[in-house]
């Protein structure tokens, strides 16, 4: 009897050693924690938008640590500290920018060599504003069209957004077209200066025409006289005229001033965006294939509550081996039941 007890009791540590580090193992994961020593360095961005404590630090796509703490100073800069691993060389030429993780919203900072100083950085020190970037604004790409729809009626807007839309997607041959026919165009005139001087000769003859006929151009004078007249007649309404165009003529000056530097922005803005889908337009593509998809899988999963119900079909633990080189533990695995592969 006492024998099956210490058995048991024996069974039963064994157990709760492997939950236990089961549950070590799954809280490193989702937690993404790090045991490697780390370097803290800082930097000043004029706007962060979206990016968040626990966010990656990426060289050329490499994680090499997390955003620690983000603080602004009274003059509006922000102040974002952040840790690296001890094998990352920052120098006074290099640079942070603030870049999107996915089309949800997700940011990390990335770190890249600049131009500048070769002096490496110490730990604590700052890269100053001038050599980071900060992340896309989408609000004001879209938003620095706004005074222009304003002025525009629905059915303009509507033509005006399709050809923006075609221009930020790559259809910039029919711009570069149009640039190359006025281009040609006038290499044409140029080739033609003979025809334009023997035109401007023909003129002289048809001048000369017209003086000869000096009784028709009298009569043509008078008629055009009269006809001053009754436009002088209706001065009051081509004043008015007059002064609704010039009215008009200022709003549309407002309007372009309003529009110049949003525009000018928006540009800049919209060749990053071309920049980074085109640099990873596979996983883009992938992503906007299978996102419907995992949505619906979400939907199911929330049915119940507001809460999500997940089954442990395998887990894996990374861990730091010899030279820095990644260690993979498999410490569940259920291949068959609600985890068959489809």
């Amino acid at each position: 009897m006492r024998e099956n007890l210490t058995a048991a009791l024996w069974r039963l540590a064994v157990f709760v050693l492997i939950c236990s580090l089961v549950t070590f193992g799954l809280f490193m994961v989702f937690a993404q924690l790090r045991f490697d020593r780390e370097t803290t360095y800082n930097a000043e961005f004029t706007n962060i938008s979206g990016l968040k404590n626990g966010d990656f630090v990426r060289i050329a796509g490499v994680e090499v640590g997390k955003v620690k703490h983000i603080a602004i100073r009274p003059d509006t800069i922000v102040v974002v500290e952040f840790s690296t691993d001890n094998t990352v060389l920052l120098t006074q030429g290099s640079r942070a920018l603030i870049r999107y993780d996915n089309v949800i919203g997700d940011r990390y900072l990335e770190l890249q060599e600049g131009a500048g100083g070769v002096e490496q950085l110490r730990a604590g020190q700052t890269i100053p504003v001038d050599h980071t970037e900060p992340a896309l604004d989408l609000d004001a790409l879209i938003g620095g069209f706004r005074p222009l729809f304003r002025a525009l009626d629905p059915v303009q807007v509507n033509a005006l957004t399709g050809q923006l839309i075609q221009a930020f997607q790559g259809q910039g041959m029919a711009i570069s077209s149009f640039l190359a026919q006025t281009a040609s165009l006038t290499s044409t005139l140029a080739d033609r200066d003979e025809l334009i001087d023997q035109v401007i000769l023909n003129l002289n003859t048809v001048l000369k025409s017209v003086g000869d006929r000096s009784d028709q151009l009298d009569t043509t004078v008078t008629s055009l006289s009269e006809l001053v007249g009754r436009l002088a007649v209706s001065k009051t309404d081509l004043t008015t005229s007059l002064a609704y165009s010039n009215a008009a003529a200022g709003s549309l000056a407002d309007l372009l001033t309003q529009v110049r530097p949003p525009f000018k922005d928006t540009v800049a803005q919209s060749e990053r965006v071309n920049d980074i889908v085109l640099a990873d337009h596979d996983y883009f593509d992938d992503l906007l294939n299978t996102l419907p998809d995992a949505y619906q899988a979400l939907v199911r999963q929330g049915l119940n509550g507001d809460y999500f119900s997940f089954y442990l079909c395998e887990a894996v633990l990374k861990l730091n081996g010899k030279g820095g080189q990644p260690v993979y533990v498999r410490v569940a695995n259920q291949p068959s039941g609600r985890c068959t592969p489809r």
